[in-house]
């Protein structure tokens, strides 16, 4: 046997030295719990050199054996960890006390196959030191470990035992964890850090292979560039010296054309001096005639203007008295709905005083008959008693009361119950006569409420006629009222849309006369910033035409934005500014804001605001405009948005705080100070007015003055739609009052019924308790006659003799005769009095209530009265202020037709002056048109001289070789000034404005000899183009070649840099190669060892898996099987593992029940164990989860498996007389008990 006994010494709870053994092929450890079992398993782990936390411990010397009389050692022994569980330490001589301290040690006697005895034992003492023995010797952890490896007895894999409550996790443990397991078990666990080793070395050197490589392929396409670079330097120069000769040609094309247009500009001034004089003359006559014009139109303009004054006072007048009409008519509807209601409610008062009166007639009827019949009752009870009179001396009456006592004594059972019943009778004969009496009351409320129920549905039906035929009325008045309102609706938008298109018009006309004097200043503008561009080919133009928005829909936004920079001027420098501020004035042409593209300070835009706020876009990103210009654009927009509406606006400056201009699409502006300006204005398009277009003006201005007056005079009148208002409201009063008096019948009506409901009730309960008592009286009547006949027997004996003497059939006929008349007249009384008393108290109670109605009567006519008097004063008042509107529309229409005659009055002195204004401009344009050309020729002059000053200046700098006839470039000035043009001296007292302009040319003739005929003929952009697109092509190809001058010096130094990097590449991938060779050899190792195992365990597990399950019910067993997650490297990744129960479907092991995990844990466990297994296998307390089935079946496979050379020692769970099965299975019992 492989473990042939256990020996202990003090070790947890075995006291002294114990031996337990010897043990056997299948050795199960018995015992009640608590009696160390799973110390025997502590033991043997412990000996096996297993750490202290698996032992159920925290320190070593927790694991002595403690009695009551052992002392605690002096000072405080550290616990130790795992790792110096396993350290090596001095050994002690056998003994429970060493140098004062008590020992503990575990002693495990193994055969080996050899029949070889080996004794491995492991020390233990409070300080909690540990030291390993061999046969006697003790030797270092390391060896002790060796030799129990060479047993295949594996302590960190613990492929010898399972631990108490370790079994279920067995199966439920993570892929992961179950790969290492057999990772550790197959030996790859051995080779991982020599596997990571050689991976990070192969990775290190696929690496540098890769940089090497790298290397080498830029530097030889460094040697393929600068092979190209040389070609490509060789070909440039060619190309600079053919763009040279180009450039020059195209400079002396440009220069005979300039000195061409010189000469014809001064020809064609000197001909229009000569057409000035008659012109100015005609001018002159117009001004006088048009100031005469327009003080006659501006005098009827002010007459116009005061009379249409009047007329909007006077309506101002109307349109402040109808609210007061609107109020009378109101308070009317007012007492309307107030006289009806109290006349309404009059009537249903006057209804119900009606009744009321009735009802109290009758009640007093009723009394007096009552009183009448008691009277009667009275007279009768007193006759009655005359005529049957029996007179008894006073003798008799002394016997009779003798033998009345002696009778008293006799039948005392009959007389009790006798008594009895009498109560009884009463109390119920006075219950039903209470419930007949109450049946009467609710019989008589019922037919009422019958009666009222019939007069509230008549009511209803009237009610409900009437809201029907005021609802018609109402539908009838609404539709009147809506087609009188949708008539004023049309006429009004008629009358607006007319009075649009006069406004529209009116604006026009006056626009005309504006526009002539915009249009006018404009093109002279225009004339003026065309003679700057020819002059000085530094202006680049107007903002505005500079620049365009993005979308149609920024025109307004953008033209807000760039504001009093929308005409600025761009030029190139601040000289070019000067210059031309000195030709204007000197031409006297104006005004003019430049804009200097090198000097101007233009901040770029944040680019925090393009991303900023959804809707709202930087000002400079929604134009577009050439990029020569930006320094420009970014001046005259700056920071400004665009915002979509008004709403991102003010998100943006007033929810973000952000103090920057924002412009709406509509031209609203939110300045940086958060005022808010403009909106929604429009621009003006610059229209040119002709004569013709005024004319038709005129003629659709009279047209729509027609179509107004017509419309005014077909208008609906105020009062018809007042009247039907007033209607609506009376109607809507009426339909409310009824409604009013609807609801409150149906209310009433509803009451009624209720009440009806629970009169019904009421009578029905009454009728039935009124049988119930007349069924109890009828008994206790049975049960009192038994007990009087019974009673009379024994009377009739005592007074038979007295009887016989006063000559009466018995004793009950004369207290009968005298005694029941008595109490038959005060019953009869008693009911008199309380019916008078009711009908009384009935009177007394309606009288009120018809008092109350009444007062409520008189109270509501007089409200009646009041109402009626306020509506006739209010009627009153209204007629008044009707026929002071009427009187008030008569004096507008009156003024109005006034206000037509001033006005046609106005149109005849407009026009007139419209006819001189057209005939004085047109002598104007004649006019300015002849100065115009003039100027724009010395314009012109002027800018081909600056522009032939431009090419000489440039050749001179640049160096070009321009071929001269006479002359020298040296005499052209550097600098950028010009020298003073002057004017041709001519005869006369011109202006100087309209002299020919002189020019200096240096001195400079050029030798135009090279220029084609065609070129000297041709001198339109297109042929300039043609030779600037020759000089564009070349300077593109070299644009596009850039060469590299110092190419063929790189080259060389390139060729022998690539020579040494190649080198290198070749000992990388040398390097790379061993490292990638050395890692597929401890892969394989580490795959093959792997494999080997979980194949084996994979092959083996579902077979144990069958063996364990399998019975009667199931005899092939359940399925289980392991799973890769990954096949290539395995160990690196989880195994799963899946168990299916006999007759069960497959379900995850989470969801297996304890006891099913138990025995997939176990399967898993024995198959574990059949890989190289260990020569003893322990379990502690496998069958915790287990019921008598699964245990017997486990224990069978264990008995069936084990052998001489393979040990099982089971500790099951449980007292002795629960373990039959592991006592029945062992080959060997051992025994456990506290008590020994």
């Amino acid at each position: 046997m492989p473990i042939r006994e256990i020996v202990l010494r003090n070790f947890k709870s075995y006291a002294g030295t114990q031996t337990i053994g010897p043990f056997h092929s299948f050795t199960a450890v018995i015992g009640p719990n608590g009696a160390g079992k799973s110390n025997l398993m502590d033991a043997i782990s412990f000996v096996l050199g297993v750490r202290s936390s698996s032992l159920r411990s925290a320190a070593l010397k927790d694991l002595i054996y403690r009695s009551g009389r052992t002392k605690k050692g002096k000072g405080k022994a550290a616990d130790q960890d795992a790792d110096e569980e396993e350290e090596e330490s001095e050994s002690e001589p056998d003994g429970e006390e060493v140098d004062g301290e008590r020992s503990a040690w575990v002693m495990a006697v193994y055969i080996d196959s050899d029949e070889k005895e080996w004794r491995f034992q492991r020390s233990i003492s409070t300080s909690g030191n540990s030291d390993y023995k061999l046969n006697g010797k003790v030797v270092t952890y390391k060896k002790y470990n060796e030799q129990l490896e060479s047993f295949n007895i594996l302590v960190k894999a613990k492929n010898f035992l399972v631990f108490q409550g370790d079994v279920e996790q067995v199966a439920a443990q993570s892929p992961k964890d179950l790969a290492r397991l057999i990772d550790q078990i197959s030996g790859s666990l051995d080779y991982k850090e020599e596997y990571d080793r050689c991976a990070r070395e192969l990775e290190k050197a696929t690496e540098q292979s890769v940089t090497q490589h790298t290397r080498r392929k830029g530097v030889n396409g460094e040697i393929k560039q600068y092979k190209e670079m040389k070609k490509e330097a060789e070909r440039w120069r060619a190309l600079q010296e053919d763009k040279d000769a180009a450039i020059v040609h195209h400079l002396l094309f440009k220069l005979f054309h300039i000195s061409q247009s010189i000469e014809s500009n001064t020809t064609q001034i000197q001909e229009a001096n000569e057409r000035l004089v008659t012109i100015r003359e005609e001018n002159s006559a117009f001004e006088e005639d048009q100031k005469a014009a327009r003080k006659e139109a501006q005098k009827a303009q002010k007459e116009s203007g005061k009379k249409e004054k009047e007329v909007k006072k006077r309506e101002k007048d109307l349109e402040s008295a109808r609210p007061e009409l609107v109020a009378i008519d109101a308070k009317i509807a007012h007492a309307a709905k107030k006289l009806k209601s109290a006349s309404a409610n009059a009537e249903s008062v006057e209804r119900d005083l009606e009744a009321g009166e009735e009802k109290l007639d009758g009640l007093k009827k009723d009394l007096e008959g009552v009183e009448k019949a008691q009277k009667r009752s009275k007279d009768a009870a007193a006759k009655a008693a005359k005529a049957k009179g029996v007179d008894l001396t006073e003798g008799d009456l002394e016997e009779y009361y003798s033998l009345r006592n002696a009778a008293a004594v006799k039948a005392l059972a009959e007389r009790e119950g006798l008594s009895s019943t009498t109560r009884d009778l009463k109390t119920k004969r006075d219950a039903l006569a209470v419930a007949r009496d109450s049946l009467g009351v609710q019989t008589r409320k019922e037919e009422k409420l019958r009666g009222d129920e019939t007069s509230l549905k008549e009511r209803k039906a009237k009610v409900d006629e009437k809201i029907k035929d005021k609802q018609t009325e109402l539908q009838r008045v609404n539709q009147a009222i809506a087609d009188l309102q949708a008539r004023k609706t049309q006429t009004a938008q008629t009358e607006a849309e007319l009075n649009e298109k006069l406004l529209d018009t009116y604006n026009k006309l006056q626009q005309a006369g504006a526009e002539r004097m915009e249009s006018e200043r404009d093109a002279k503008f225009r004339e003026t910033l065309a003679s700057l561009k020819k002059t000085f080919p530094g202006v680049k133009g107007r903002v505005i035409d500079l620049c365009k928005p993005t979308h149609q829909k920024y025109s307004l936004a953008v033209t807000t934005i760039l504001g009093r920079n929308i005409d600025s001027v761009v030029v190139d420098n601040e000289k070019t500014a000067i210059d031309c501020i000195e030709y204007m004035r000197v031409q006297r042409a104006g005004q003019a804001t430049f804009i200097p593209l090198e000097t101007i300070q233009a901040k770029p835009a944040n680019d925090k605001f393009r991303n900023f706020a959804r809707g709202a876009r930087l000002a400079i990103d929604v134009i577009s405009f050439d990029n020569s210009v930006e320094r420009a654009m970014q001046h005259a927009c700056g920071d400004a948005l665009v915002c979509d509406s008004m709403e991102v606006a003010r998100h943006v400056c007033y929810e973000k705080g952000q103090q920057i201009k924002a412009v709406t699409l509509e031209g609203t502006v939110i300045h940086r100070s958060g005022l808010i300006t403009g909106g929604n204005s429009t621009q003006s398009g610059g229209r040119h007015f002709e004569d013709r277009e005024i004319e038709g003006l005129r003629r659709k201005e009279t047209e729509l003055r027609a179509k107004l007056g017509e419309i005014h005079k077909n208008k609906p009148r105020a009062n018809a739609e007042e009247d039907l208002v007033s209607e609506r409201t009376r109607l809507n009063s009426d339909l409310t009052v009824a409604k009013d008096d609807l609801s409150s019948t149906n209310a009433r009506l509803k009451d009624i019924q209720s009440e009806l409901k629970v009169v019904k009730k009421s009578i029905a309960d009454l009728e039935g308790k009124i049988k119930t008592l007349e069924k109890e009286i009828s008994t206790l009547e049975g049960q009192h006659a038994e007990y009087e006949r019974a009673i009379a027997v024994e009377e009739d004996a005592i007074f038979k003799d007295f009887c016989k003497r006063i000559k009466v059939a018995n004793i009950r006929v004369y207290e009968d005769t005298r005694m029941g008349d008595v109490q038959a007249e005060e019953e009869n009384n008693l009911k008199f009095k309380t019916q008078i008393a009711r009908l009384s108290n009935q009177i007394t109670f309606h009288s009120d209530i018809v008092d109350g109605i009444r007062a409520r009567l008189e109270t509501l006519r007089a409200t009646a009265t009041s109402q009626q008097t306020a509506l006739d004063n209010l009627e009153g008042e209204k007629q008044t202020k009707s026929e002071e509107l009427e009187t008030i529309e008569a004096e507008i229409e009156e003024l109005r037709e006034e206000l037509a005659e001033l006005q046609k009055v106005v149109d005849e002195k407009n026009e007139e002056l419209e006819e001189v204004r057209r005939k004085g401009a047109k002598s104007a344009r004649v006019l300015d048109k002849a100065l115009k050309e003039i100027a724009s020729c010395n314009d012109e002059i002027e800018r081909l001289s600056s522009e032939r000053f431009a090419v000489y200046r440039r050749c001179k700098l640049e160096e070009i070789d321009l071929p001269l006839l006479e002359g020298s470039l040296d005499k052209v000035p550097i600098d950028e000034a010009l020298p003073p043009a002057a004017p041709m001296d001519v005869d006369g007292e011109e202006d100087e404005t309209q002299q020919v302009l002189q020019v200096s040319d240096y001195g400079v003739k050029v030798d135009f000899e090279d220029l084609e005929e065609d070129e000297e003929e041709d001198g339109s952009s297109a042929m300039e183009e043609t030779l600037l697109e020759a000089i564009a092509k070349l300077q593109a190809e070299i644009d596009k070649m850039s060469p590299n001058l110092k190419a063929i010096e790189r080259l060389g130094d390139s060729e022998a840099r690539f020579k040494e990097i190649d080198g290198e590449f070749d000992k990388a991938r040398e390097t790379a190669k061993a490292a990638k060779d050395a890692f597929t050899a401890v892969k394989k190792k580490r795959c093959d060892l792997f494999n080997k195992a979980y194949q084996h365990i994979s092959d083996r597990i579902d077979e144990v898996y069958k063996d364990l399950t399998k019975g009667k019910a199931a005899p092939m067993g359940g399925v289980a099987y392991l799973s890769l997650e990954d096949s290539e490297e395995p160990y690196l990744h989880g195994i799963k593992y899946h168990a299916m129960p006999p007759m069960k479907r497959f379900r995850d092991m989470d969801q297996l029940s304890g006891g099913e995990r138990t025995m997939a844990s176990l399967s898993l466990l024995f198959a574990i164990h059949s890989y190289h297994p260990s020569p003893f296998f322990v379990l502690d307390e496998v069958d915790a989860a287990l019921d008598n089935t699964n245990v017997a079946r486990v224990a069978r496979y264990v008995q069936n498996i084990a052998s001489p050379d393979f040990q099982y020692v089971a500790c099951p769970l449980g007292s002795l007389n629960l373990l039959p099965d592991w006592r029945f299975s062992s080959r060997a019992l051992a025994g456990s008990s506290s008590s020994v």
